[in-house]
């Protein structure tokens, strides 16, 4: 992986349905040359797919939250992790190390909603303690794993 590789990287996180044409032209290839790359890039997993970003609050789901799950001792996590992910309220989860099993981002539709997601944890899948926090403001930017492969190959 090479500067343009990286630059490549960047310019497809922060717009991934820009054309081949557009991304040759702030690369400063041709299009074909920059087709063969971002193609080569897909081959060795580097790319892994592309996706739409969803709001939640424009989908009716403004309230966001994270909620840290330590489990009973001894449930098949395969299975809960399965049936966590089925929820509708839950967007996405991590396996963590430290004192908590899990930690959840769920989009609630108010707070309502969060109380029953809270409640179901312990009652239908072997939930003992859970910690929840309110999101406020989300921080991104556009540093990101494209950035990390520029300081992982020098």
């Amino acid at each position: 992986m090479d500067e343009i590789d990286r630059i490549i990287l960047g310019e497809l996180v922060r717009d991934g349905r820009v054309s081949f044409r557009d991304l040759a032209d702030r690369v400063r290839l041709s299009p074909t040359a920059t087709a063969e790359r971002v193609r080569r890039l897909q081959e060795t997993g580097v790319i892994t797919g592309y996706r739409a970003e969803l709001s939640p609050a424009a989908l009716g789901r403004p309230l966001r939250a994270l909620i840290d799950v330590r489990l009973r001792p001894g449930p098949d996590h395969a299975s809960l992790e399965q049936r966590l992910m089925t929820h509708p309220c839950v967007l996405s989860g991590v396996h963590v190390t430290g004192r908590w099993d899990y930690t959840l981002t769920v989009a609630c539709r108010d707070v309502a909603e969060l109380d029953e997601v809270v409640m179901a944890l312990p009652r239908d899948y072997n939930v003992i303690e859970t910690d929840t926090r309110l999101v406020l403001r989300e921080l991104s930017g556009s540093r990101s794993v494209a950035d990390m492969a520029g300081r992982g190959s020098r």
